[in-house]
């Protein structure tokens, strides 16, 4: 099932979304909660073989990142969770990871839970081999080197975390689960803000496929943000991102600009659509589409 270039499009063609949003009746989900959802695989490879997956479309292991890691951490307690539930005495005879494209049937993020692991089936033993080509489990290095050798104090560190965790005075303009927007401290423009992420991203260049959703509701509440501070001309407006090493911070945000014809010359060579230093909105979601990543 390959993913549409809408994010609406692929949560309407996913078979897990479909799941997430109680639109497959025939589905026993197991355990769930806000955030994830486990029920049994419908191919099983070991007497308990389960599937934790979050409700959030996410394509595969390969779309995650380092801000991803408390997500996988809280998939692998709800697996074992549900093989605790299930009776399973011996924790130590488990396998848990994920299947690294091409090799998943779904494609949607979802973590296999086995057990006991000396007891998968022998026709199917060679698809859930550890940190193989195929499966690797959450400790693998190569799951993804965006989630690599993270820096404990990374979040701690970074100004837009210490603001997303409420540990500073910044003035959050609008504010939702995933996204905070506030004002540029040195706007480049009369009305300058920046929407944020609240999962630590370091820079548009970690962005991948998947992430095009998120990029698309950070445009969303930039125009809300527009629209709130009552900006009267809202075709005269520049949304992008810097490119590094040009990013003042390094965690991803949206910059949102307007007007932009009265920018000054040094705002444009900081925030021009013809700047190296910078990458409109419509340009990353055009290269996320077509190449997968920004260059």
């Amino acid at each position: 099932m390959a993913e549409l270039s809408s994010g609406t499009e692929t949560v309407q063609t996913c078979m897990f979304c479909l799941i997430a949003n109680d639109q497959d009746k025939e589905t026993e989900v197991i355990k769930e909660n806000k955030e994830l959802m486990c029920f049994r695989d419908i191919f099983p490879a070991a007497p308990h073989h389960y599937l934790v997956v979050p409700k959030q479309h996410i394509h595969s292991c390969f779309s995650l990142h380092r801000g991803h890691i408390d997500l996988v951490e809280r998939m692998v307690e709800m697996g074992k969770a549900v093989l605790h539930d299930q009776g399973m005495a011996d924790m130590n005879d488990i396998s848990l990871g994920f299947h690294q494209p091409p090799y998943i049937s779904v494609d949607h993020l979802h973590l296999h839970v086995l057990a006991p692991a000396s007891q998968i089936y022998m026709s199917k033993k060679y698809k859930f081999i550890p940190s193989s080509y195929r499966f690797v489990t959450k400790n693998d290095a190569s799951l993804n080197p965006r989630m690599a050798t993270r820096d404990s104090s990374e979040s701690e560190d970074c100004p837009f975390c210490q603001i997303a965790d409420n540990q500073t005075d910044t003035e959050i303009l609008l504010s939702d689960e995933e996204l905070l927007c506030f004002r540029d401290i040195t706007p480049g423009a009369t009305h300058h803000y920046l929407v944020v992420p609240r999962t630590h991203i370091d820079s548009c260049k970690c962005l991948q496929t998947a992430d095009i959703p998120l990029v698309e509701r950070m445009v969303e509440m930039g125009w809300s943000v527009l629209k709130k501070t009552k900006v009267s001309n809202l075709d005269d407006v520049r949304m992008g991102f810097h490119v590094p090493p040009f990013s003042s911070v390094p965690h991803l945000h949206l910059h949102v600009l307007a007007p932009a014809s009265e920018m000054s010359f040094k705002s444009q060579l900081r925030y021009g659509p013809q700047s190296h230093w910078f990458i409109t909105v419509d340009k990353v979601l055009s290269q996320l589409k077509t190449r997968g990543k920004v260059n």
